[in-house]
């Protein structure tokens, strides 16, 4: 079996249904994801208009952020790691999911966010220490670090980098400890097209090549159907008031199995 049709015949990575979250405020914003799933090798970007809650949506697939309902969500990043997420938010919050979200998902997120007093060298291979992978993972992240052009930044502090530059550093470092799972909050937004093209075809190749699936937020819809990901747009209306954003993605196998 080659490794696309292996992926296809897995179970989802992601598998949610009926997941609802409010957002207080005079508002009166709901996001809904009624049936949402994500398979290996799956390469998908969340489109919409700003404030429909893409970031929203995305903290909640990274087990971030607990739902204020839910009729199922499986995370299931291994075959011998798969973890039902509202029980986990149930029975111990947040960090009843830590294990899992460390060894298996990268977020990239808006800002960057590295840490000030480390060196874009450690915060690249902060997971991989926690891990204790450094030693067999040193060869990838050089060879990440020169694809994305920040290899001879390694010893410099964040301060000294530009915000495109920590953005790069940011994505290394998602991607550094080899995650089955890679959500990312529109990661080229600080990047020039050159670097935007270049970091969205590595998603891309390493959906493909190493069976990840890959959840971006995307403001580039263009770059992002022509790099080759799929676009998923998130719906947003007006519902007695309430602004209701909706979400919807099932994988072709999850539709083939529910006889859709």
């Amino acid at each position: 079996m080659d490794k696309t049709a292996e992926n296809a015949a897995s179970p989802p990575v992601f598998d949610l249904r009926g997941i609802v979250k409010t957002r207080p405020g005079a508002e009166r914003y709901r996001l809904e994801i009624p049936a949402f799933a994500v398979r290996r090798g799956e390469a998908l970007a969340l489109v919409g208009p700003s404030g429909c809650g893409k970031s929203t949506a995305l903290d909640i697939l990274s087990c971030a952020l607990r739902p204020d309902a839910g009729e199922r969500f499986v995370f299931a990043p291994a075959k011998e790691e798969t973890r039902d997420v509202l029980a986990c938010w149930e029975n111990g919050g947040v960090n009843a999911l830590a294990p899992v979200r460390m060894r298996y998902l990268g977020y990239v997120l808006q800002t960057g966010g590295l840490l000030p007093f480390l060196t874009a060298r450690d915060n690249i291979l902060l997971a991989c220490k926690a891990l204790g992978i450094v030693h067999e993972r040193a060869e990838a992240v050089m060879a990440m670090a020169r694809l994305l052009g920040i290899a001879g930044l390694l010893a410099k502090y964040p301060a000294q980098l530009s915000v495109g530059e920590r953005q790069r550093v940011a994505i290394a470092r998602a991607l550094a400890h080899r995650p089955t799972v890679v959500l990312a909050d529109e990661p080229t937004a600080a990047l020039d097209p050159a670097h935007s093209a270049l970091v969205m075809e590595l998603f891309l190749k390493i959906a493909q090549s190493e069976g990840v699936a890959v959840v971006m937020v995307s403001h580039d819809q263009e770059m992002a159907r022509a790099t080759g990901f799929k676009l998923v747009p998130m719906a947003i209306g007006n519902r007695e008031g309430e602004v209701v954003a909706t979400l919807r993605h099932r994988t072709s196998a999850a539709r083939l199995q529910e006889g859709a």
